[in-house]
């Protein structure tokens, strides 16, 4: 009824002239598909007495094998008949009706190193609110001083080498009060391949940032990211006016420019164009989340809007503790996370 619309009613056959389906799956680590995308098109004739009804349809088809059996879980459809175009689509949201977590850490790891035995050069909290379709991100500065569970006091980022990134989860866990649903973890090599694996990134830089150390030259204003660019900007620090808190303000900011090209791709070529990202952070993401649980999140995702996403730093100031330079989280930071920790929002 959707591609045929008042016609279903009136028709009495449809006589096909040519179908063609582009039929894609992606498969979990024992070989298994576990989700599959469908582009659909067809053209034919509907017949009602001696009327003749040109028909053309065009869907994208998202599946997902749930029990043994194949489900659409999404789909987009447009479709044109008598002249009269009808379309419709669904994409799912995240099925829980609670605020969900996810901690993406950035691992200071060299080439050789393993990536949960290092310090921690990026932590940012996502949150999101499925009744609303928005979400939040809030970083935490990589030097902010916490204790650890168990006990012990040092910077935040030391607690992925102490304990990978199950540690580094109870400690933020611990210092905020939220409790996470999943976590993602990458090194510089793995962050390189993966923006590269999504063709680059979009994004407004708003400020030139120059500096020789982190090989980053990037002049202010809209610019798309290769896979060195992205990496520069989502380290430098020294040349920023607010050092440690700016670099986890620009990793926000390249989180969100992420999900502006997840939603433009998936617009342009449907959710098969979701595959490559899936596979993409099965191959250089460590994480406690499945292949099929990244698909759905990427395909969640998909569906909110960048310009709904709120970004923050974790506020605090600059102190010393025993020759080391530490950030001291104040009163507002805490703020922060009993707000986030509502509903997955920063400012309701």
């Amino acid at each position: 009824s959707l591609p045929l619309g008042q016609a279903a009613r009136e028709l009495e056959a449809v006589r096909p002239r040519r179908a063609r389906a582009d039929l894609r799956f992606l498969a979990d680590a024992n070989d298994r598909p576990v989700v599959a995308t469908a582009d659909v098109t067809f053209k034919g004739i509907g017949l009602a007495g001696d009327d003749r009804r040109p028909i053309r349809h065009d869907g994208r088809y998202t599946l997902r094998r749930v029990n043994g059996r194949w489900r659409i879980v999404a789909y987009e459809v447009r479709a044109r008949t008598v002249g009269k175009p009808t379309a419709g689509g669904f994409v799912p949201g995240l099925p829980e009706r609670h605020a969900r977590f996810v901690l993406a850490i950035g691992s200071d790891a060299r080439p050789g190193q393993s990536l949960a035995g290092t310090r921690a050069d990026a932590i940012q909290i996502v949150g999101v609110d499925p009744r609303t379709g928005r979400a939040s991100i809030l970083g935490i500065p990589r030097d902010s001083w916490v204790s650890f569970p168990g006990g012990g006091s040092n910077k935040i980022n030391a607690a992925l080498a102490r304990g990978g990134p199950e540690f580094l989860v109870a400690t933020v866990e611990r210092l905020t009060g939220i409790t996470f649903d999943a976590y993602v973890l990458t090194g510089f090599a793995g962050f390189r391949a993966l923006v590269k694996a999504i063709g680059g990134v979009e994004i407004r830089i708003p400020f030139p940032i120059h500096d020789q150390n982190a090989d980053a030259r990037i002049s202010a204003g809209q610019t798309r990211l290769n896979a060195r660019q992205a990496l520069a900007f989502t380290r430098v620090r020294k040349v920023l006016r607010d050092g440690d808190f700016g670099r986890s303000r620009n990793q926000g900011r390249f989180i969100v420019a992420v999900l502006g090209a997840l939603r433009r791709q998936v617009a342009a070529r449907g959710s098969a164009a979701l595959i490559p990202w899936a596979i993409a952070g099965a191959r250089h993401l460590q994480t406690n989340l499945s292949v099929s649980d990244i698909f759905e999140l990427l395909l969640s995702a998909s569906a909110f809007e960048p310009g709904r996403v709120r970004t923050d730093v974790a506020s605090g100031r600059v102190g010393n503790v025993g020759g080391l330079s530490v950030v001291f989280l104040d009163g507002a930071a805490h703020a922060q996370f009993r707000d986030l920790a509502r509903d997955g929002l920063l400012g309701g």
